[in-house]
């Protein structure tokens, strides 16, 4: 474990210094394929296949991620003959491959041999060995043999050219994001002991003279299993950072042996799920990868958007692993997505900073889990409308792919997303109508339809590059965070801070300062006494703005005492009414705002047009209806502009002059008709 710590005090470290993980220097150029499993399918249908991804203009596929049973059939036996001859016919019409390390789903002889290796419920009930994803982090013999597979997996493919990438297992903490086992019992403790060194200390900083919990040897700390009443916030939120790291160690054995022996490849890792702060994961990576499914969305728009945005922030580029290509289901079905969807879609990845966009999966399988999850051709092999739109977008593709690869996305507007406070929210989550992470997508909604682009960062970015951050939920604060916020606004930013703000220290305790502690000079206030509205909470309480706008209430209240802030808003309703619900303080050369409110939408509609108009933010485009979508990415002096109707109806665009439109390769329309799912790439200089 205190291997583990250095490594990511080596990370963080890297970090802090400008110095990323080496790119790999085989990732120059747009990828667009499938993920493809020749392993499902008879050889026979190799060569056909790979004649048909050319013609669709593909030049990458993902492969052997769930192989493990193949290449390793008996302990310590290894085969990867199968995949030579996979990767040399599809070589053969130019596409290259990504390979995934196969230990999202290990083999059955292992489990069977090593059950400690299993992850564990919370219950005690090892997880079941039948499916995938259940094994656990800090088992020392699943380390071993997943170190072991991935050495032996390198060595083999270590002199083969027409690998260019690595894909580190496959979406670390799907399906199962906490394990209660023996491993991650003693593993903790241990993690515990290299973090707090002095067990007084870890007792003090907790504050475990409540409900008598004060521990008088390492050894009396545990998991936090369920209990007749609830955990010790500290407990629950070390734990969280607990499973992260063990992540992130996990990873890295695999990043460390894969860098060794193919030092030009890129690596990777896909998707986004609980329990992982991603900023810290990402460090070891050289662009990550994001699986993109809209039809588990009710509104695909913002919230794929926004899951989008928030993947692009982790390095400011990105690419996608899977992106859905028809209808997804294993016990459950999602919708199909409808004519042109599929490449709307994809476009719209790519409009918020993809480099690579590999659709899942090539053949839907015949057998499986997955039987109900259609790639580009149906079971029966048949190129159907799924066939064409894709080839459409592959031909699209290599068109402007090589424009567009590494091209940025600028933005004068950030959000801070903070994993640390948003596991504090899960577990002192207040009401049912607290959700972290639809914050999210309110604010990429918001930005969307004012037609600004956004970004969503860490506390430790850099905050000089922007014009207006929203800090919401930000319950935690240290003094790092409220030097960077106050030396944000004295450089003349403007900072919105909601409701329920720097309450807590970074240990998950409440202290001696008045709220919002270490920045309460910088926005003026103090916070008085606050009230949280059961649900629903939307008609309770609402904040008027000098201006005459109205914003409802969303679940908490802060009344606010003044400093030298002045209030812009007041609440309506009440007990509070007549206080202020909004306020403003002059600090430096910038703006200060309290928000006194949890943010929704329309808070964060109001709040961001405000500020944008007091900035002199000018949108990406006019002459936009709002159910448009508009992106902007931009390298050198050339501007790429994305413009995705995600209408099921014709619209009228009118963006005006001077554009050319990539797609057709010729000059763009001052005005034209969109058709319903359309989409359009404009370039131009600045």
């Amino acid at each position: 474990m205190k291997n583990r710590l250095l490594i990511l005090a080596l990370l963080l470290a890297m970090s802090g210094t400008g110095i990323a993980a080496p790119a790999g220097d085989r990732y120059k150029n747009f990828l667009f394929g499938a993920d493809y499993y020749p392993e499902h399918w008879p050889e026979s249908y190799w060569e056909p296949d790979a004649q048909w991804m050319k013609e669709c203009g593909v030049n990458a596929v993902r492969m052997a991620e769930f192989a493990w049973y193949l290449v390793e059939p008996q302990e310590g036996q290894f085969d990867f003959k199968l995949f030579d001859r996979a990767i040399e016919v599809l070589a053969r019409h130019g596409i290259k491959t990504i390979l995934g390390t196969p230990t999202a789903a290990p083999p059955k002889w292992l489990t069977n041999k090593y059950p400690e290796t299993l992850a564990v419920y919370s219950n005690g009930q090892p997880v079941d060995d039948q499916t995938r994803r259940h094994y656990c982090y800090n088992s020392p013999i699943y380390r071993r043999l997943s170190k072991r597979i991935v050495e032996e997996m390198v060595r083999h493919f270590a002199a083969n050219p027409n690998v260019i990438g690595w894909q580190i297992d496959n979406e670390f903490n799907c399906h199962i994001s906490e394990c209660y086992s023996e491993s991650c019992r003693v593993a903790f403790r241990q993690w515990l002991k290299d973090k707090y060194r002095d067990l007084s200390s870890l007792n003090t900083r907790w504050g475990n003279g409540f409900w008598s919990q004060w521990y008088t040897d390492w050894s009396q700390i545990d998991l936090p299993f369920p209990g007749p009443a609830q955990q010790n916030p500290a407990l629950m939120l070390e734990f969280k950072r607990f499973i992260s790291d063990s992540v992130i160690s996990y990873q890295h054995d695999q990043v460390e042996i894969i860098r060794r022996q193919r030092p030009d490849d890129f690596i990777t890792h896909n998707h986004m799920f609980k329990n992982i702060n991603y900023y810290d994961f990402v460090r070891d990576l050289d662009i990550f990868a994001y699986d993109n499914y809209p039809c588990f969305w009710e509104q695909p728009q913002y919230g794929v958007g926004a899951q989008l945005t928030l993947a692009r922030g982790l390095k400011g580029r990105m690419m996608v692993m899977e992106q859905q290509t028809g209808p997804g289901g294993q016990t459950y079905l999602l919708r199909s997505p409808r004519p042109g969807e599929m490449s709307l879609w994809a476009f719209q990845s790519i409009a918020h900073g993809a480099d690579g966009m590999i659709h899942f999966r090539w053949r839907t399988a015949r057998k499986g889990a997955e039987e109900y999850w259609y790639g580009v051709l149906d079971h029966d092999n048949k190129k159907r409308s799924r066939f064409e739109e894709f080839k459409k977008e592959g031909l699209q593709l290599q068109k402007i792919g090589s424009q567009i690869f590494d091209s940025k996305l600028d933005s004068a507007i950030a959000v801070i997303k903070d994993y640390d406070a948003e596991w504090v929210f899960d577990h002192q989550f207040f009401t049912e109508e607290v959700n972290v992470g639809s914050q999210f997508q309110h604010f990429f909604q918001a930005a969307s339809e004012q037609k600004q682009n956004i970004d969503f960062i860490g506390s430790n970015d850099d905050f000089s590059r922007y014009k207006l951050i929203f800090g919401p939920h930000l319950i935690l604060m240290d003094q790092k965070l409220a030097t960077k916020i106050r030396q944000f606004v004295e450089k003349g930013g403007v900072f919105v801070l909601g409701a329920h703000t720097a309450v807590k220290d970074r240990d998950n305790g409440m202290t001696d300062q008045t709220v919002p502690i270490l920045v309460g000079d910088v926005f003026g206030v103090e916070r008085d006494e606050f009230q949280c509205y059961q649900k629903p909470s939307k008609d309770k309480n609402s904040i008027r703005f000098e201006d005459g706008s109205t914003v409802p209430v969303h679940v908490f209240a802060d009344k606010l005492k003044l400093g030298t802030a002045k209030p812009i808003g007041q609440w309506t309703a009440d007990y509070l009414r007549s206080t202020p619900g909004c306020t403003e303080n002059r600090f430096g050369q910038g703006t200060a705002v309290y928000y006194a409110s949890f943010f929704n939408l329309e808070s964060t509609r109001y709040l961001l047009s405000r500020y944008a108009r007091v900035l002199g933010l000018k949108p990406l485009m006019t002459g936009v209806p709002k159910e448009v979508e508009v992106t902007r990415r931009v390298k050198g002096d050339q501007e790429y502009y994305f413009i995705l109707n995600h209408a099921d109806s014709a619209v009228k665009v009118e963006p005006g002059a001077g554009f050319s439109d990539l797609l057709e390769g010729k000059p763009a329309p001052a005005a034209f008709t969109m058709p319903p799912f359309g989409y359009m790439v404009l370039g131009r200089k600045k």
